[in-house]
């Protein structure tokens, strides 16, 4: 068993957007509803790994489940090791963030 982070879930603004300042802080997991962003893979979920590391959910290749409580779980694994080397990999599940 990896390293378990609790992390928070981060809800849009009013126009439907994630705020920076929240969204980019370690373990964090929010969706962004904004209009605009409909049909785009910047439209769905967005994660900011337990090591600062940040990126988007690929419908393609994840699959989000969120539960009633507002967690969510995602497989596969969040491999954000394939950009950057030693970088953080691990699971998502109901919004606790587990290392490799």
């Amino acid at each position: 068993m990896g390293i378990l982070v609790i992390g928070a879930r981060v809800f849009p603004n009013a126009d439907g957007w994630l705020d920076p300042a929240e969204i980019y802080k370690p373990a964090r997991y929010g969706r962004c509803v904004a209009p605009r962003t409909e049909g785009s893979r910047t439209g769905w979920w967005q994660v900011t790994a337990p090591d600062g590391h940040v990126g988007s959910l690929d419908p393609s290749v994840h699959s989000i489940v969120e539960h009633e409580d507002g967690t969510i779980t995602v497989s596969p694994s969040l491999d954000f090791s394939k950009r950057t080397p030693g970088a953080w990999h691990g699971w998502l599940r109901h919004g606790v963030f587990e290392s490799v």
